[in-house]
Order: C-alpha cells, then structure tokens, then sequence
C-alpha cells in the first residue's frame, strides 16, 4: 500500500509566500515574513498526511523560509523555477 502524502507548493517572492496544498485543494497566501513563516509552519503541522514542502529558487528570498521549514523538522526542497 502506498501511503498518503500532502504536497504543498510555494511561489516564494519578496513579499508573499503563494501556496497550494495538493490534498485539500487548498490556496493560501501568507507574508514572507517570520511571522507568515510560523502561520505556514502552524498550518502544515495541523496536516494529517506526511508533508512534503517544494518551492522553487528565487535568487535568495527562499532562503529564511527553507531554514525556518527545516528547523521545525519538515521535509522541504527547491525545485529550479522552469
């Protein structure tokens, strides 16, 4: 049996963390911003399923956001932007 996994995909920018969670057909837009990074860290840990975090390179700005993921013992990775 495979097991269920939640895939959550982030459009890092300057300002805005733009999301979609696979399972739950679920948008959001958060502040890139600690503060926007511990409501996503609080979103994710609410998530039934093993989680799975991708975001592509952005010249940097992914950067606090992926230590911050990792940090709070998620499994996150960058994917190039094509």
């Amino acid at each position: 049996m495979i097991a269920a996994t939640t895939v959550v995909g982030i459009d890092v920018s300057r300002d805005w963390l733009d999301g979609f969670c696979l399972s739950g057909l679920q948008r959001f837009r958060l502040a890139n911003s600690p503060e926007g990074h511990e409501e996503l860290i609080s979103m994710i840990c609410q998530m039934s399923a093993p989680v799975h975090v991708a975001f592509e390179a952005t010249g940097g700005q992914e950067w606090i956001l992926w230590t911050a993921l990792v940090e709070a013992g998620m499994e996150a990775r960058q994917l190039p932007p094509a």
